[in-house]
């Protein structure tokens, strides 16, 4: 009994796995009906078999949840980086429609009345929501005054319209480009005008990049 005993012993493995060639598999069936001894050692085989399969499950798992963080690490990254992007670009264009729907017409020093009241007039014909703000060479004088605060000595010469070399202007601010893009053809080639400064044809990012360097 002892010898076959040994011999079912060495075939649980074998059997547990569902291994066997059926003769041997009906010869360890038959043996394990009445053999506690070999019963029980195929109780322990199949209990360490499903540890066994347990950590490699565990270890499965442990490595797809490796794989899954470093994925959702990247997702993450990747996710921040186009936001990052999105909001960069939402402030460069803002700036860009802020700047660039404003113009700066400069009028010529023997510029009439009537010659105003038509650039004027062309500007809301093409633009009826544009504000127009006239400011004189003494306006624009002080402008500068503020802006170097402190060093303004140089310009105290500057004290009257007959030796102030700047130019009055109009600057004309409206809720949309295409607005301005209108008032520009519309009025470059009137009498009266100087000159037109106007960041329509900028790169958007240049334009960001200069204002921030400005302030």
């Amino acid at each position: 009994m002892k010898n076959e005993c040994d011999i079912v012993k060495d075939l649980l493995f074998s059997y547990n796995d569902g291994v066997l060639s059926e003769t041997s598999n009906e010869f360890v069936e038959e043996h394990l009906k009445n053999c506690e001894s070999c019963n029980n050692a195929l109780k322990e085989i199949r209990i360490e078999s499903g540890k066994i399969d347990q950590k490699k499950e565990i270890d499965a798992f442990k490595g797809v949840r490796r794989k899954l963080t470093k994925k959702n690490i990247i997702i993450s990254i990747s996710l921040i980086i186009l936001l990052l992007i999105i909001i960069f670009n939402i402030f460069v264009f803002k700036n860009y429609n802020d700047v660039a729907s404003t113009v700066v017409v400069y009028l010529e020093d023997d510029i009439t009345e009537e010659q105003l009241g038509n650039i004027k007039e062309k500007i809301t014909q093409n633009a009826k929501s544009a504000e127009i703000t006239y400011v004189s060479k003494e306006e624009e004088l002080e402008q500068i005054k503020e802006w170097l605060r402190e060093d303004t000595n140089s310009l105290d010469v500057y004290n009257n319209s007959e030796n102030n070399p700047l130019l009055a202007s109009l600057e004309i601010k409206a809720n949309t480009n295409k607005e301005i893009q209108k008032v520009l053809e519309a009025i470059q080639s009137m009498p009266g005008i100087r000159s037109i400064s106007s960041y329509m044809n900028w790169n958007p990012y240049e334009l960001f990049v200069s204002q921030i360097l400005a302030n």
